[in-house]
Parts: C-alpha cells; structure tokens; sequence
C-alpha cells in the first residue's frame, strides 16, 4: 500500500446519499491535475476536513467509460480547438457496485462544465451506436442531438477512483488509467495520478496546496490525450506537454 493509499484509508468517511445530495455539483469549474503518488501522500496530510466515500468498506472503485464521437470526432476536434461550446457524450459502468449511465457533459461559454446523467437499464446502450433510452436522452439536448445517430463507440478509459470531499469542494483521484482504442491498441499513464477538483468558481485548499508545491491545472483529458497518444494525426497541440511528458504505452504503464 502507498502512503496516499494509507492516508486515504484513515480519512474519515463521507456517505454515497452525503454526495449526491451535498457535492453533487454538477455545475462547476473542473481543475485536473497529473501528480505523482508521494506529492498527492503530502498534500493529503496537509488540508484540513478531508473525507472519503466509502462504500460497503471500500475506497477506491474500478469505472470504465466508453466516449461516443462521429466519424469525423467532432467532440475531440470541438475541444481540440478550443470551442467554447462543445458537448461529450459517454456511458459510465461502475465496475465495483454496479450500474450504468449515460452521460452528457457540455461546456459553457464561461467555461463552466455541466453534466447531465441518466441511469440506463440493460438494453439502452448498444455495442456500436446509441440505442433506446440512451440515444433519447443524448437527443434531447440541441447541442447533440443533429449528431446523435451518428455517434459510436471510439476509445475506452479504465481506472481506479476514490473520491474525497473537502470544504464544498469534491475531489477525484484516478489511478491506474488506461485508454483503449475501439480498434484495441492501448496507451496509459503510468504510475501518476490525475486529480481533479470540483468546485465553484474559486479555488479550494487542495487546489492551493498543489499550487504552492508548483503544480499548476494541468490539460489532460482522458477522452482527448488518450486518443491523441493513439492517433497521433490528430490535431493535438493543446495537449502537447501532457502527451510528452506523461503518456505511455500500456504495457509500460503497468
């Protein structure tokens, strides 16, 4: 076991009800960070209130998303350039406890993230396009739905998440994350950490924390570095540092 993984199992706990009712925030400013295990070990130890979801004694649970684009990747392209109005759409599994969403997540022009979900029964996703209550609930949106029946599955992420809380700030720490390819190839980023906080507007304790240890919100996205790293093509400059400096093919990442 890590150190961060120590401090995470001596944190006081936070109920799945606590969250989604407290920190659900599902309008908010999304900070990401890439951040080595014995940074993030520290930076647990030093902000103060920390909590963590725990589910039937576990803290830490395996997810895996599958990103849906067009043939031409309008959603990778949209972020790509940085348009201020873009859309995502993904299903998400929750390996561990169960259950499946479909998910859409689009950007405001004040660079707000909102995400809406819905919980799919077994026959709302299909294998190669959006079928049944998953495909009327992505069209419901005017932002995507023109596109909705051409969107197919692209790229797989995997990794482990734990979840903390912090003065009306959640925070994500995903491990282990690894991007597949709907063609098979797979790339990762090795033993570094993608931490995200989720908040209002302003900044919270364990953003302040990292930065004074000079690690600044990093441009990663699991969607668009991943396939960058996997279709090097790609228009990808926005993600250049990211891509240098921390993906790696999956069998170097393990």
């Amino acid at each position: 076991m890590t150190a961060w993984e120590e401090r995470l199992a001596q944190l006081p706990t936070v109920t799945l009800a606590e969250l989604e009712t407290e920190y659900a925030l599902l309008t908010r400013v999304d900070r990401k960070y890439i951040v080595s295990p014995d940074v993030w070990a520290e930076v647990m130890a030093e902000v103060p209130g920390m909590r963590a979801l725990e589910i039937d004694g576990a803290r830490s649970f395996g997810y895996a998303s599958v990103y849906f684009d067009t043939p031409e990747l309008d959603s990778y392209r949209d972020a790509a350039r940085r348009r201020p109005l873009r859309y995502k759409v993904r299903t998400r599994e929750y390996l561990d406890t169960g259950g499946r969403a479909i998910e859409v997540k689009l950007r405001s022009a004040k660079g707000e993230t909102v995400k809406h979900r819905e919980w799919l029964a077994d026959d709302a996703a299909g294998e190669s396009r959006l079928e049944g209550s998953a495909r009327d609930f992505v069209a419901s949106f005017p932002e995507v739905g023109a596109a909705v029946d051409e969107l197919a599955p692209v790229l797989t992420t995997r990794y482990e998440r734990s979840t903390l809380v912090s003065h009306g700030a959640r925070v994500t720490v995903d491990s282990d994350v690894t991007g597949i390819s709907a063609e098979g190839p797979s790339i990762g980023f090795g033993g570094a950490l993608i931490v995200e906080t989720k908040s209002s507007m302003r900044a919270g304790d364990v953003d302040r924390a990292l930065w004074a240890r000079g690690i600044r919100p990093a441009r990663v996205s699991k969607y668009c570095t991943t396939l960058a790293a996997l279709q090097p093509e790609l228009p990808s400059n926005r993600w250049a540092r990211t891509l240098r400096r921390h993906l790696y093919p999956a069998a170097l990442a393990a």
